[in-house]
């Protein structure tokens, strides 16, 4: 029942703090929990601790995996991959995080630097790895591979989630297909180059002379 209660009150703590950041109260954390402040205390010495690891558990479940299926193509992998990527980045809890985040980093600048190298860091350097091995089997043009990343994942929930930190949504933001049409953008732009070819025709280059 023990590991019960710490989990009851793990979960309060990420609702209770992403409502009110850190000023939230721990009374309202037992209470929301269903048990004594003292028992807040038993598994969480002090405020911070708890805090840091409500945090931890919210950041919990953004990675996204990037290994390709079997016989899946460069453009299917990375579809896939935007697609329940951007449902976990916009989702709420991560929303709320994000936010509280922003907030809260510069009190806790090392606990906000973990999270970030966990999640978003990872998964950029994933992407980046995945990106740069396209790059060399000559299915990408060669580029900056973390750049090329960054650029992918911004393009991905930037503007979007910019939108709902403050409330407001565009009407495409749900659509499904948004994540495609991002990826296929992508593509394009790195799409590898075409060998250059004379505009001479092998016939019509040869000497012309008796």
């Amino acid at each position: 029942m023990s590991d019960d209660n710490r989990q009851k009150i793990l979960e309060a703590a990420c609702t209770v703090f992403s409502e009110r950041g850190y000023r939230a109260s721990l009374d309202e954390i037992a209470r929301r929990a269903g048990v004594a402040k003292q028992t807040v205390y038993h598994y969480f010495p002090s405020k911070d601790e708890l805090f840091a690891h409500a945090v931890e558990a919210m950041g919990e479940g953004i990675l996204v995996s990037l290994a390709p299926l079997e016989g899946e193509t460069l453009a299917d992998t990375l579809a896939r991959f935007a697609q329940t990527f951007r449902e976990r980045v916009l989702a709420e809890p991560c929303i709320a995080l994000h936010r509280l985040l922003v907030t809260e980093a510069p009190r806790f600048p090392e606990l906000a630097r973990t999270v970030y190298e966990a999640g978003m860091g990872e998964t950029t350097r994933h992407l980046a790895a995945l990106l740069a091995r396209a790059m060399n089997e000559g299915r990408l043009r060669r580029d900056d591979p973390l750049f090329a990343a960054e650029l992918l994942l911004s393009m991905l929930t930037s503007a979007e989630r910019n939108r709902r930190l403050y409330e407001s949504q565009h009407p495409e933001d749900a659509l499904p297909e948004r994540a495609d049409r991002v990826v296929s953008f992508f593509l394009r732009a790195l799409a590898p180059e075409k060998p250059m070819t004379s505009a001479l025709s092998p016939a019509s280059s040869r000497s012309t002379t008796p």
